[in-house]
């Protein structure tokens, strides 16, 4: 190991940046991106894909749990088809497959490095040898269009994306996001995530920070794509500023606000489920939310 003394993730120009006192494992530059795999005393194994932490063996349970089991417990399902895109250390399919009326679940994944090295230090990752597991190494678009061929539909389709800096940044489209919405079924949802931040001027999410540029969330207002929009939240203690927000896009509205089923994770329970969509006047305001 490579002892480090405080390491900084990258600020991209924001004025502020979280330090870490942390020993490099890995540092290895990918087709893709550069992959880091650092260890900190009590936050442990820390994935950082071109200078963002992306997960933590301490808090990744909290993005996994929530981003999985809010929008599949949502509503009422007797059967459901997942979709990761991205997703490389394997948490949203961990959490994914803990659900027996999940019937299949596809991950695309462009970086197979980031699955190996995840695999081999972070440990946190589902079983993709169980048989509903379909694992492709490729860029999304083409998994996309693949599914628009072939007709296939999906229940729940995570983003579950980089900043748009790296690999991820081809994703950050109209034209992919179009292609995305006519993959998701009648009742399915689209969920997207980002870390929020509050200035002077109000709020502002790490994707149009790191990309200056839009993110999905404009994208898909702007749109219309999918006409209705929904949001919760939860507090992640090493992602930028803490609050997280996720987002979800869906053709019929149907509001995932009360769970329908009990299920209990390290972080997600019934109360958390139903308190996360609990949203402060000022991101209301900030993103039109009545």
């Amino acid at each position: 190991m490579t002892e480090i003394k405080w390491w900084h993730e990258r600020s991209d120009g924001m004025g502020i940046t979280q330090s870490l006192d942390v020993k490099l494992l890995v540092s290895e530059q990918s087709p893709y991106q550069l992959i880091e795999i650092y260890d900190h005393e009590f936050f442990g194994r820390l994935l950082v894909l071109d200078g963002y932490i992306q997960a933590s063996n301490a808090d990744e349970f909290i993005y996994h749990e929530m981003a999985v089991h809010v929008p599949l417990l949502g509503r009422e399902r007797d059967k459901a088809s997942v979709l990761i895109i991205g997703g490389g250390e394997g948490g949203i399919l961990r959490e994914a497959l803990k659900h027996d009326f999940v019937t299949d679940v596809t991950m695309v994944e462009i970086d197979q490095r980031v699955i190996e090295l995840s695999n081999e230090y972070l440990g946190v990752n589902g079983d993709y040898n169980d048989p509903r597991v379909t694992l492709v190494i490729d860029n999304a678009a083409n998994l996309v269009s693949q599914s628009l061929e072939t007709g296939k539909k999906y229940d729940l389709i995570v983003l579950d994306l980089t900043e748009p800096v790296g690999p991820s940044s081809c994703l950050f489209t109209k034209e992919f996001l179009a292609n995305v919405t006519e993959i998701v079924s009648e009742t399915g949802v689209i969920i997207d995530s980002d870390s929020i931040f509050l200035s002077k001027s109000g709020g502002h999410f790490l994707q149009e920070v790191s990309a200056d540029g839009e993110n999905l969330v404009s994208v898909m207002q702007n749109t219309k794509m999918l006409p209705h929009f929904e949001m919760y939240h939860t507090n992640i203690p090493l992602y930028p500023g803490a609050d997280f927000g996720f987002f979800i896009y869906s053709r019929d509205g149907v509001s995932l606000r009360n769970p329908v089923k009990d299920f209990e994770g390290r972080h997600y329970n019934a109360d958390v489920h139903q308190a996360s969509f609990a949203i402060p006047n000022w991101q209301k305001k900030w993103l039109g939310i009545k």
